[in-house]
């Protein structure tokens, strides 16, 4: 979801259900370095209710500093640490599923960031590395013993990526597994049917992911207008891209534009003219051309 819960995205979110949102992944170095791209990342909209930051990183001193520092922006309702990421570039740093490989690591990572914030701390993993090492029952036995506040678990060994089974077998033994600590289910939730498969597991919440990014309004199962929808998040992400101007060689307009190309279509996938806008997407420059586009499907 890097690049795509932003602001923008969390706010149209809530307004469409959602009861927490959570900022795309913040690298722990960039924050302790205190890098004004990396910092960009913890901006928020003060309309947001309930957002957490989401961290990532090896080290549990950096990760610790890094939980302060957001902690002392005064902006987030929690820290939420990485631990199931398998994308290679995060992975290649001994972050994100690679700490399902290295669980004494892992587990000085959630007692360090623990101690060193007042903010409640949870994190997300998976089931294991591949499904001929499923390590879930460690990992909440570590989490129960480091006292964070919940787990979320992506029903899905790292080797799947985000494909294939979504293993409810496992997720309900590791929410008796887990006893009073919360257990937070994910994996392609994208409709009721899935989203009460899942529930039935006995999971505390639902994470849904990318099924939002299609339809915001997945959170009540519903189906918003896609240009209202739009439209909204265009405007949404005007104003974001205004905050960048200090480190941004673009201007808010046409950050705007080469950013919101990559939501355009999704909001329109599956409609008459979907895929005829697809193709044209990189002739769209301004952002009278993008209200144009959505305008077309009106």
């Amino acid at each position: 979801m890097a690049e795509f819960t932003t602001p923008p995205m969390r706010v149209l979110c809530e307004a469409c259900g959602a009861a927490r949102t959570y900022t795309e992944m913040v690298n722990a170095e960039g924050i302790c370095r205190a890098s004004p791209k990396t910092l960009f990342l913890l901006e928020t909209f003060p309309e947001e209710r309930n957002v957490w930051a989401h961290l990532y990183g090896p080290e549990p001193d950096r990760l610790a500093e890094a939980a302060q520092r957001v902690e002392a922006l005064g902006r987030f309702q929690g820290i939420d640490l990485n631990a199931g990421c398998p994308v290679p570039r995060i992975t290649a740093q001994g972050a994100g599923s690679a700490l399902l490989k290295d669980l004494p690591r892992l587990g000085k990572i959630l007692e360090a960031v623990v101690r060193a914030v007042r903010l409640p701390v949870t994190f997300k993993t998976r089931l294991g590395p591949h499904p001929g090492a499923p390590v879930w029952r460690e990992v909440i036995h570590i989490a129960r013993e480091s006292g964070v506040a919940a787990v979320s678990l992506h029903a899905r060994f790292t080797s799947q990526g985000h494909a294939g089974t979504v293993h409810l077998d496992l997720l309900r033994q590791a929410v008796e597994a887990a006893d009073d600590l919360p257990v937070f289910g994910n994996g392609s939730i994208v409709d009721r049917p899935s989203a009460e498969a899942m529930a039935a597991t006995g999971v505390r919440a639902l994470l849904i992911a990318r099924a939002a990014l299609e339809n915001p309004c997945v959170f009540t199962f519903s189906k918003g207008n896609p240009c209202d929808l739009a439209e909204r998040h265009l405007d949404l992400e005007l104003r974001y891209r205004a905050l960048a101007q200090a480190f941004s060689r673009l201007t808010p307009e046409e950050a705007t534009v080469l950013t919101f190309r990559k939501h355009l279509f999704r909001y329109f996938k599956g409609l008459p003219g979907a895929n005829a806008l697809r193709g044209r997407l990189m002739d769209l420059h301004t952002i009278a051309d993008l209200r144009a586009a959505i305008a077309t499907f009106r």
